[in-house]
């Protein structure tokens, strides 16, 4: 009876070894690398297929914040959370309501975390990232632009999004601090809890050039439009708060149709590439704060153009890998921060008041119930089980050994344990519709 036991015992520890060995060893995002698209220029310059043999962005959600994303393409297929909405339509933000452009948000979601599958084989840098659609603009419900970008900072930062992507804006010409005060105090909690914005610098740079939110908001990293020869795009946003550039011209384009567009043009392609890349340093430096990313970002940054910050690509073409690679590309830690520092100052002057106190998010549960979440989970309750296996199985193995009572014909005693009780008018796209740096000495390092 007693070896029948162990053997059973062996064989359920065998067998949960192995379920913790396939959780563990399982890819977010799958098994498979994908393949990227030969047009996708950036990825050679940017050295994508070196930094994916360091991570592909797993553990990391990305919010987007635009017309909301179709899910239901291949090419997007286990990489879209349910998300949320503040139009007033209360929709998950896994449908696309971009009729015009054949859907905004879900060509920036292909740019971050496409899978490589459908019609076009289009990858996004950040494959094995999370993404965390929330729909924010082409509504019928509400148009107050501050208001549904504001909540939607707030969803996104309140379910577990550690960099947002935001390639939807509105005029911010008459705002103190070029920023409304909803969006600052939004911007301002999502700091507080360790997020990063990134946000296009807009795309009117050769008509009224106007500063656009939330682009325009302190502390959010904004990215202006370059082409392959890192010279910027000629719609690309003028403005001081451009901070670094990235990829913006001739950038292809996967409508929520499943329609691929190979030629389009805009910031709010280079901010969601960009925020790809954040969520790739994020990956491969969990404990890095925010603050840090995004003064790496800026100090690794390729200066180009005319020596120093300019309008157009701020400090220069982001460099994935330099700003990943802490200890081979260090950073001093009193370098300048300019985004953080221009935040700083901003929440001086109000005093604070824009950052409102509030309850830091719990430690589990804020992951949309995708991501590594549930895989830990289940290798933890897998461990429990081999503990309890292990700890009852060497018990009866002693009990076993011990001298038996003397023989009445009873039954041994039992040994089974006992169990315990049990702004004015709708934020607009960057894209105009659906040209960076070509490979260097450095492979784009």
């Amino acid at each position: 009876m007693v070896d029948s036991a162990l053997r059973r015992t062996r064989g359920l520890l065998a067998v949960t070894a192995a379920l913790v060995l396939t959780v563990l060893s399982a890819s977010p995002a799958g098994a498979l690398t994908p393949r990227h698209r030969a047009d996708e220029w950036w990825f050679a310059p940017w050295a994508i297929s070196d930094i994916w043999k360091i991570t592909r962005g797993a553990g990391v959600t990305v919010a987007v914040l635009d017309s909301g994303v179709n899910a239901r393409l291949p090419e997007l297929a286990g990489a879209v959370l349910p998300g949320g909405d503040t139009t007033g339509q209360g929709t998950d933000g896994r449908t696309d309501f971009d009729k015009k452009n054949d859907g905004h948000g879900t060509a920036m979601a292909a740019l971050i975390v496409g899978q490589g599958g459908g019609n076009s084989g289009f990858a996004g840098v950040a494959p094995e990232a999370r993404l965390l659609p929330v729909r924010v603009s082409h509504s019928t419900g509400t148009t107050d632009a501050a208001q549904v970008i504001s909540e939607g900072i707030r969803y996104a930062t309140d379910h577990g999004a550690k960099v947002i992507n935001i390639s939807v804006a509105a005029d911010a010409d008459q705002e103190i601090d070029e920023c409304p005060g909803l969006v600052k105090s939004a911007i301002a909690n999502a700091i507080q809890h360790d997020v990063v914005i990134v946000a296009a610098a807009g795309d009117e740079g050769d008509a009224a050039n106007a500063p656009e939110y939330p682009a325009s908001c302190p502390g959010v990293l904004a990215v202006g439009a370059i082409d392959k020869y890192a010279q910027p795009w000629k719609n690309t946003q003028r403005q001081s708060y451009v901070t670094v550039a990235a990829p913006g011209v001739r950038v292809g384009w996967v409508g929520q149709s499943g329609k691929y567009y190979p030629n389009g043009w805009g910031s709010s392609q280079a901010s969601a590439l960009t925020a790809g890349g954040v969520a790739l340093i994020r990956s491969a430096n969990p404990r890095m704060p925010a603050r840090e990313v995004v003064q790496r970002i800026s100090a690794t940054a390729k200066d180009v153009g005319e020596p120093g910050k300019d309008s157009a690509t701020g400090y220069g073409v982001i460099r994935i890998y330099h700003a990943m690679m802490k200890n081979e590309y260090p950073v001093a830690a009193n370098a300048p921060n300019p985004v953080f520092e221009r935040f700083d100052a901003s929440q001086a002057r109000d005093g604070g008041r824009s950052a409102p106190a509030s309850t830091p998010l719990a430690a589990s549960g804020k992951q949309g119930g995708a991501g590594w979440g549930t895989p830990i989970l289940v290798a933890l309750l897998a461990i429990v089980v081999i503990f309890v296996v292990v700890f009852f199985g060497l018990r009866a193995r002693r009990r076993s050994r011990r001298p038996g009572p003397p023989s009445s014909g009873d039954p041994a005693p039992d040994a089974t344990p006992h169990r315990p009780a049990s702004s004015a008018g709708h934020p607009s796209p960057h894209s105009g519709r659906p040209q960076f740096l070509p490979p260097d000495e450095t492979k784009g390092r």
